[in-house]
């Protein structure tokens, strides 16, 4: 995928509600959540709730933060690691390792 698409996905992410795509995302900190890193924003409590109870379902492309591909989680593929900052998916087992072993050289840390 290219950056700028990529970008673009991104871009869209931070300023409206995976939940409720229709509505703008509040910038309020309470309200957002990360997955790999990357903030999502929310436009309500509920919102932000629903989405950490299934993260998955509602995170869009995301980048495997050991290797950079990015790809769309999936139950059957993706594998995860709780860190201190929220899940992380990755592509595979061993880039999972990779993360587990030393994970400040590969999480993501944003704060926007």
């Amino acid at each position: 995928m290219p950056a700028a698409e990529f970008l673009i996905g991104h871009m869209s992410r931070t300023l409206y509600d995976p939940i409720e795509p229709r509505r703008l995302a509040s910038l309020d900190p309470k309200l957002r959540s990360r997955v790999n890193g990357e903030i999502y924003r929310f436009a309500s409590e509920a919102n932000r709730a629903r989405f950490e109870r299934d993260p998955m379902r509602w995170c869009g492309l995301v980048r495997d933060p050991v290797t950079g591909a990015v790809f769309v989680p999936g139950r059957l593929l993706s594998r995860e690691l709780d860190y201190a900052d929220g899940p992380y998916f990755f592509t595979c087992d061993s880039t999972r390792l990779e993360f587990s072993r030393n994970p400040e050289r590969f999480a993501i840390h944003r704060d926007y």
